[in-house]
């Protein structure tokens, strides 16, 4: 019976690539080198040929925003756009609502300890 399967019907993992996250949008300046660990890998400027080991998004982001001299302006423009995008997306979406709940809930020092005299001894 496992005849009658389709030869089709088993994907190659080349055609079912969707391991891991996205990439993130500034990739599209960056050309992905090799792989240095899973999932991470070497970025190198589309603007300037310089690398970076890994390739992580903020390093990135500021590379284009402020270091590279070779960049076009527009991008530079767009990802400075980008860049506030996504941190209002953050803002607005309560992303540090967990850290901003445990610091309110923390009961201060002088409200921990009551007001008492010591005795000498």
């Amino acid at each position: 019976m496992s005849d009658s399967l389709p030869s089709n019907s088993k994907k190659t993992k080349s055609a079912n690539s969707t391991n891991g996250r996205p990439k993130k949008p500034i990739w599209r300046f960056f050309e992905q080198g090799d792989e240095i660990d899973k999932g991470h890998y070497i970025a190198t400027c589309l603007a300037c040929k310089q690398t970076f080991r890994p390739g992580k998004t903020p390093v990135m982001e500021k590379h284009i925003m402020n270091n590279c001299s070779k960049v076009d302006h527009s991008i530079c423009e767009a990802v400075i756009y980008m860049v506030e995008a996504h941190e209002t997306r953050e803002i607005s979406s309560g992303a540090n609502t967990k850290r901003q709940n445990s610091e309110s809930d923390q009961v201060t020092l002088e409200n921990f300890y009551e007001n008492s005299d010591l005795s000498k001894e």
